[in-house]
Parts: C-alpha cells; structure tokens; sequence
C-alpha cells in the first residue's frame, strides 16, 4: 500500500497513481492541501481521505457526509473516508457507508493527526480489518495525537493504540 498527499507537485502523484495502478498497488490519497486533480487519477485511487473543507473543494460546495461521499465515489474512486475531526469518519464503499464515532479526548494540538490517521487506517486494512473497524482503529490513533504537541512526537505506538481501544471498549 502507498500513503500519498499533496505536499508534492501534482505530476509527481500522478505519475506515482500511475505507477502503482500498473502494479496493482492500492493507494490511500489524502488531498491536503486541495489541489486540481486529474479526472483520471480518482479511477487509480483506493481510498480518498479528505477532510470536509477538502471534500468541499473537491465538490465545489459543502455538503453532509453522506451526499459528499456518494458523489466523490461517482468520480471513480473506490473508497472514501471523510475525516470529520471530533465527530469521527464517514466511511464509503460502493454499496456500504457508515459513519465512525471519534473518541472522546482533550485536544491540545491537532498538528499530524491527518497523518496519523491515515497511517493507522493503512496499517488496519493490511492486517485484513474492514474499512469500519479500520477506521475505529485510526480515530484511537488519531485521538491519542491530538493530547500531545507536536508531528512526529505525537504519534503513538502500536501497543499505546491497543491499549487505549481496550480502555474505550
């Protein structure tokens, strides 16, 4: 699996969208900062992680969860997880979506918990997780982030997630 966002010139993640379509290599995008993308990359792209002013960027209006996912599956994408911050994720498949509760925490610093989440979300389906309980698992991730400053620094380890999923159970 390729983690990718859009700190890199477009071209480069398109022609890595490429690369790993031809590999047969599924993609998470995360479209921060928003930026134009090509129609034909959304085909090439596994999951679709925006936050909600992302997915209104992308959309050209705000909109609910619900309508927001089903219209950015209708460009060709696979999966889409709406990051909705404190009110948790909104998880779409073609024919399946469901919204993900958050876990309750005192926020002190929301630096990297994008990142955080996707990493997580990535590691879930790998270990063969469905996309809900994936993302059960990278909003605890998530969570745990947001109560400590920092990037690199708030990200926790794997036994702190378990743990901290036993404890909210």
């Amino acid at each position: 699996m390729v983690l990718c966002q859009l700190e890199l010139p477009i071209e480069t993640v398109a022609h890595t969208l490429a690369l790993c379509a031809q590999a047969s290599i599924p993609v998470i995008l995360d479209p921060a900062p928003a930026a134009p993308l090509p129609d034909a990359v959304f085909h090439q792209i596994a999951w679709f992680t925006p936050n909600e002013t992302e997915a209104a960027f992308y959309l050209g209006e705000k909109s609910s969860p619900e309508n927001s996912a089903q219209r950015l599956l209708d460009k060709g994408l696979q999966g889409v997880v709406l990051k909705l911050g404190a009110e948790g994720s909104y998880v779409a498949i073609r024919g399946k979506a469901a919204r993900v509760k958050s876990f309750p925490v005192q926020a002190i610093d929301s630096v990297g918990a994008g990142d955080c989440f996707n990493c997580a979300f990535a590691v879930a389906l790998l270990e063969g997780k469905d996309p809900w309980a994936a993302a059960r698992f990278a909003s605890a991730a998530a969570a745990i982030s947001v109560t400590r400053h920092g990037a690199q620094a708030s990200m926790p380890s794997r036994a702190e997630i378990d743990a901290f999923i036993a404890k909210h159970r």
